[in-house]
């Protein structure tokens, strides 16, 4: 897969599970300060020394909670989901300092195997691996201060948690990446035009909408452009309805060879398409539908020479209807004074 299909997946895949994501974080906080009232038991008293220790937790999930409200990006939640996880499992550590009896901490680190499990529905592969791993780094290194009386049994119970929860989320990973892939077929058929391959109408809708992080359109100068295949009715007429999708086929490959790659092609209807050119001045607009113009009328296709009538209306990113009408009003004129020709709607 490639870097930004990558990065793509990765982040619809967070976007997925956020709400879950966010709620398993939260609850596991909260459950492991429940975990005091283990320690008094353990105490036959309240446990004032492990209060401090099972609290703590909750200073880093308050800044995560705030930071799940500011941003939705996975390279930014779910480290720090990960963070809140060793977090608790460190708490956790530091309680047991303190216990009398640390026979028990072995029920506790395998609660934390769950949770990373849980957390790990929403990461990469590598990084729950990794960061799961580090588990084991914790009991080791904790070891060295704590001298857990069951040492050698947590970690024949805690290898075989991390293998056997690595494995499920592997598989995990790959059932997201099927239902990816068919919700990318999804969008892309409801957005694509089946016969030209441009896009239709209810992507300008998308592209257009300004609540949304990935809208197209920004304030800024944009120019739209209305192409209107010439005399299209009587290629039909005279060539039949096969030979006139051929056409379409060819004016929007003509279209997207003279435009950007960040540029919009929107077939509108029939034989006309929209061409959205994203901070465009007046004068390169112009200049890119001359060179549709010219490019439609030399080429060849298969059926029979072909010319386009070519509108242009300015925007500033906001009443891209109004810019629409106005490029549909030019291209009219443009038919009305011969066809075959560019209309600027400031120019006329």
């Amino acid at each position: 897969m490639k870097n930004e299909n990558r990065e793509e997946f990765l982040q619809g895949k967070y976007e997925y599970y956020r709400t879950y994501h966010t709620w398993v974080v939260i609850l596991s906080a909260l459950a492991s300060v429940t975990f005091w009232v283990s320690d008094c038991q353990i105490f036959g008293r309240l446990a004032w020394e492990t209060l401090l220790p099972r609290t703590f937790i909750l200073l880093p999930l308050v800044l995560f909670v705030l930071a799940s409200r500011k941003t939705n990006n996975y390279k930014i939640m779910i480290p720090f989901a990960y963070v809140i996880l060793h977090g608790i499992m460190w708490c956790t550590i530091w309680a047991i300092v303190y216990l009398p009896d640390k026979q028990y901490a072995r029920e506790g680190f395998i609660i934390m195997h769950l949770m990373f499990f849980a957390v790990g529905f929403c990461a990469s592969f590598k990084t729950s691996t990794l960061a799961h791993s580090l588990v084991i780094v914790n009991i080791i290194v904790s070891n060295t201060f704590n001298h857990y009386e069951s040492f050698a049994l947590m970690l024949s119970l805690a290898i075989p948690c991390v293998i056997a929860i690595c494995g499920v989320l592997r598989v995990m990973e790959q059932v997201y990446m099927d239902l990816h892939k068919a919700m990318k077929s999804l969008e892309t058929t409801v957005v694509l035009d089946p016969l030209t391959k441009v896009y239709n109408r209810h992507k300008l809708s998308e592209m257009t909408t300004r609540d949304t992080a990935n809208a197209y359109l920004e304030d800024m100068l944009n120019a739209v452009m209305m192409v209107d295949v010439d005399h299209f009715k009587k290629v039909n007429d005279t060539y039949g309805h096969e030979a006139g999708d051929k056409v379409l086929v060819y004016v929007a490959n003509q279209i997207r060879s003279q435009i950007r790659e960040n540029d919009a092609i929107i077939r509108w209807g029939g034989e006309e398409f929209v061409v959205i050119m994203k901070n465009c001045l007046p004068g390169i607009a112009k200049r890119r539908a001359e060179s549709i113009r010219i490019a439609v009328e030399e080429n060849k296709n298969e059926v029979c020479p072909i010319t386009v009538s070519i509108g242009v209306g300015m925007f500033s990113g906001t009443n891209y209807k109004k810019a629409i009408l106005e490029a549909d009003k030019a291209m009219y004129d443009a038919k009305q004074k011969g066809r075959n020709q560019v209309v600027m709607w400031e120019l006329q």
